[in-house]
Order: structure tokens, then C-alpha cells, then sequence
């Protein structure tokens, strides 16, 4: 059993077994123990490690788990129900950098909650748009900005508001072809669009990292939107 679980943290089980291991998690209270022995082992074992970062994962720690006051020595509780929890906290205490879809899943939540939307009572489509944003109608929202991209594949608003939508629906393919997109055009004010196709990436396993690193650098020399974010997740990476 030791060798199946260590198998899933490594990342080294097929899709399907490692389906087959996360349903049996959620049902299976031996498993969840064995599960929960594990993690608290690696944890005592890397602790040390652990205070020697903990100013450097500090202030990611508190945005992840701020809304449910999780502390890590609290989390195995119900570690059965969700093997998600069990595998944010498995990332805090490994000894190496933080993991890069995690970094991403920050941002994403601190930032794309909701999106600006006219006070006005404009019905155009992309207020629209973004009201179903707003409401968590992520797949209506992708649909009217995708009619909009048909029509004006070049606006740069739609672009980053469907890359958006896009990530909040986990499409991130579809992301880094939005935000690519909208990265291009050296005609506006501000351009986030190689900052959030970097974000889009490291969501993407196996992580590209040279092409993330590669993206970040280039919104930092280039003083683009997102760029004093780019040097925080660099020294993650």
C-alpha cells in the first residue's frame, strides 16, 4: 500500500489508477489513514527544511487557506472526503520550491473572482458577458465572448476576458491561445497578456518551465502589466 501511495504523490500513476486512487481515498478509512500516516511522516521529517522557508511560503500559505483557517497541523481531518486538501498541504512541506500550479491557483483565485462590469446598465454583449461571469455562468460567458472573438478576433478585451473564462472553466489550452493572442498586440496602454499566458502554462503538467521562465523574464525587461508579480513567482520556480 506504501508503494501506491507514494506512487500517487510522485505523480507516476496512469489517469486511471489514479482515479481509481482517489475514489477509493474518499470511501476507503484505512486508505485515508495510511494516507494521512504518510503525509504526517514526510511532514515530521521535513520540518526543519520547513523552518527554513516558512518567511518565504508564508505569505502564500495565508491566501490558501485564509477562508477556511486551515492550520497544517489541522488538515488531516477528513483527509477521506478530499484528496485536495490532502495535496495542498503535501506541497507546503516538501523541501524543494513551491509547486507552479499551485502558485497560479493563488492568483487566480485572489484576482478572477469577479470581473468589472458597467454600473450603467449596459446590455451590450460583453457586459453580458461578464455579468454571467460574475454570476459563476462561466460556460454562458465563454459562449458570447467566443461570438465576439468570431467577429473581432483581435479585441484585445474580449481576448483577456475569455482567457479568463477560460480558466476558471479549466481550459487551459485555451487560455494560452487567448492570452497569446492578446500578448501580440504592442498597441496598448497595458498588456497582461504574456503575464497570464505564463499563469495559463502552469497549470499545464508536465510544467514547461523554460517557456514559463522565458515569459516571466520578459514582462519583468519589459516592464509590462504583471511585472512585480513575474519576480515573486520567479524566485518560487
Amino acid at each position: 500500500m506504501l508503494e501506491r501511495i507514494e506512487s500517487y504523490f510522485n505523480h507516476t500513476l496512469s489517469n486511471e489508477e489514479r482515479q481509481l486512487f482517489e475514489a477509493k481515498l474518499r470511501t476507503d478509512d484505512v486508505l485515508a489513514n495510511e494516507v494521512a500516516f504518510y503525509l504526517n511522516t514526510k511532514i515530521a521529517a521535513r520540518e526543519n527544511a520547513k523552518e527554513k522557508r516558512k518567511k518565504e511560503f508564508e505569505e502564500l500559505r495565508k491566501k490558501l487557506v485564509k477562508k477556511n483557517k486551515v492550520r497544517l497541523n489541522g488538515w488531516i481531518t477528513g483527509i477521506a472526503a478530499s484528496v485536495l486538501i490532502a495535496f495542498v498541504t503535501w506541497v507546503f512541506v516538501q523541501k524543494n520550491n513551491v509547486n507552479a500550479d499551485e502558485i497560479a491557483d493563488v492568483y487566480i483565485q485572489e484576482h478572477f473572482e469577479n470581473l468589472p462590469v458597467k454600473m450603467d446598465g449596459s446590455t451590450d454583449s460583453l457586459q453580458m458577458g461578464l455579468r454571467f461571469f460574475n454570476q459563476k455562468s462561466y460556460k454562458d460567458a465563454q459562449a458570447i465572448f467566443d461570438k465576439m472573438l468570431e467577429r473581432k478576433p483581435d479585441g484585445a478585451e474580449i481576448l483577456k476576458v475569455s482567457g479568463i473564462t477560460a480558466l476558471k472553466l479549466k481550459d487551459y489550452q485555451k487560455a494560452v491561445i487567448r492570452f497569446h493572442e492578446l500578448g501580440k498586440q504592442e498597441n496598448l496602454f497595458t498588456n497582461p497578456g504574456k503575464f497570464y499566458e505564463a499563469l495559463a502554462l502552469m497549470k499545464i503538467k508536465p510544467l514547461n518551465k523554460k517557456v514559463v521562465e522565458e515569459l516571466l523574464n520578459e514582462v519583468i525587461s519589459n516592464d509590462l502589466e504583471g511585472k512585480s508579480t513575474a519576480v515573486e513567482i520567479l524566485k518560487q520556480l
